[in-house]
């Protein structure tokens, strides 16, 4: 890894810090294992921009071109990915509450309009018509984590 540039998660202490490539500029996010005192790839060096992944959190968003994508978490599944390619311009997590059980749904904005993705697969599961994210029907769909 050749880095110009290293950033640290200063939220976690677990070691995740992303880099960004000397010559390509694009960065990546990684993570330095104590165990083993080598470095993991979590993210490759393919984006404009990238963020940390939240607390317990499935995904994380990454960049490219002004556009959002989301990237699955090394740490739930044993291969990290790209599921949503960066096609939207604003998104939002919302946590829904049913039957005692909590869901993390995924609401996107494109050509100014939002919908639901699955984050998981990348399908969009509505029409984009709603100018605003808090005109978001309630989530039809079960949102799955596997």
């Amino acid at each position: 890894m050749k880095a110009d540039t290293i950033e640290m998660d200063k939220d976690n202490g677990d070691g995740v810090f992303k880099a960004r490539n000397k010559t390509t500029k694009k960065w990546g996010m990684y993570q330095w294992r104590f165990d083993d005192l080598k470095t993991k790839m979590l993210i490759p060096m393919q984006y404009d921009s990238l963020d940390y992944f939240p607390y317990n959190a499935n995904f994380t968003a990454v960049y490219n071109n002004d556009k959002i994508g989301f990237y699955l978490s090394a740490w739930v599944y044993n291969e990290a990915k790209q599921t949503v390619p960066c096609l939207y311009d604003d998104y939002h997590r919302y946590i829904v509450t049913k039957d005692r059980s909590e869901r993390t749904y995924l609401a996107v904005k494109k050509n100014g309009k939002w919908g639901w993705v699955n984050w998981l697969t990348g399908e969009e599961k509505t029409a984009f018509i709603y100018d605003i994210k808090e005109d978001l029907p309630y989530p039809n769909f079960v949102q799955e984590y596997r």
